[in-house]
């Protein structure tokens, strides 16, 4: 069973990155060249290694980078001969009292991504085991984003490689071209695969209805953030019965009948305890949980990759293909091979 005693952090370290994307993405309103982000690596008291990320994405995430380097800065001296002790509630209920829980959420979730994965390890167990879970592949969605041409083109490679689900980005005031790229995603695909779509909160009442009565609901998992005004998404749900996917207005409109699914992006949610505090949440309201990915390098993503396998949904995580550069830290884990995070 490894380790029984508490470990104790003796040593760490701090290295930033940055990883170009393969091409500008747009996020948000926010258009970005580079993935910024630091990897905090530690060293507890048996020699166990291991490394979390910090990497608030800009345009989502509250904090900028320069308050994550703060914050993190704040949090060494708290660090350093920080005791892990190995029960995983009594883990979360240490971490829930001490000083890290009022530091910027990314770097939350690096400390906790690190700390929870220490003792792990001196259980001789996976991320996912120690939480509950059962380690496993974890299927994930591809992100299609960019022209029309160029989501058929990067679709079909990617369904080559084995994806089953693809997330689509619309939402961009011409609801005809909208209801073309599904149509033509649709075909594409054939009827095994699945589609997601993300209209980041653009669309009007008026102009999600029409999509939705032109696109039909055939292969459509949920329309994620599909309103300006989510305080309408019951009666664009009424209307429609096209189930809802919340991200950014999660806190607010939770317990919507019209919302299916959580999406939780850990990184921006502030770790692994606000994960598992929205996973029971959904578990008694009979939603269900998608893990999402915030562009992070393959080391924030093995994390994620484990507390996906807590859920039951295809994760969101196909996002490594976007940055380049990202194999030296492929060791991790976290790269995705054949439409599976492992």
């Amino acid at each position: 069973m490894g380790v029984v005693q508490p470990l104790t952090v003796v040593q760490f370290s701090i290295t930033s990155y940055a990883f170009d994307f393969q091409k500008p993405f747009t996020f948000a309103g926010t258009t970005l060249n580079q993935r910024t982000g630091y990897i905090l690596e530690v060293i507890a008291s048996d020699g166990l290694k291991t490394r979390g990320e910090i990497a608030p994405l800009p345009g989502v995430s509250a904090e900028t980078l320069k308050k994550a380097h703060h914050d993190l800065v704040e949090a060494q001296p708290h660090l350093k001969d920080f005791t892990v002790v190995l029960d995983k509630d009594d883990l979360v209920a240490s971490l829930r009292g001490s000083v890290f829980a009022g530091f910027c959420p990314s770097v939350r979730f690096g400390v906790e991504s690190v700390l929870f994965t220490l003792a792990a390890q001196a259980r001789a167990v996976s991320l996912a085991e120690f939480l509950g879970g059962v380690l496993e592949d974890v299927p994930t969605a591809a992100l299609l984003q960019g022209p029309h041409e160029k989501i058929l083109i990067d679709a079909r490679d990617l369904s080559g490689r084995g994806y089953r689900v693809f997330k689509l980005k619309v939402g961009d005031r011409n609801v005809p071209l909208d209801v073309k790229k599904v149509q033509d995603l649709r075909a594409l695909i054939g009827g095994q695969g699945s589609i997601r779509l993300d209209a980041n909160r653009v669309w009007s009442l008026k102009e999600a209805l029409l999509f939705v009565d032109l696109a039909g609901r055939a292969q459509i998992e949920f329309i994620e953030e599909p309103l300006s005004d989510m305080g309408k998404i019951g009666e664009f749900y009424q209307a429609t019965h096209m189930p809802v996917a919340l991200d950014e207005s999660l806190s607010m409109f939770a317990d919507s009948k019209a919302v299916k699914y959580y999406v939780l992006k850990p990184t921006v949610l502030g770790g692994v305890i606000p994960c598992l505090d929205w996973m029971e949440h959904a578990r008694q309201q009979g939603k269900k949980v998608i893990i999402s990915s915030a562009f992070e390098s393959p080391v924030g993503l093995k994390v994620l990759a484990n507390l996906a396998c807590l859920t039951e949904k295809t994760a969101g995580l196909g996002t490594e293909r976007w940055l380049k550069g990202v194999e030296p830290l492929a060791d991790a884990g976290g790269m995705i091979r054949k439409g599976t995070l492992g």
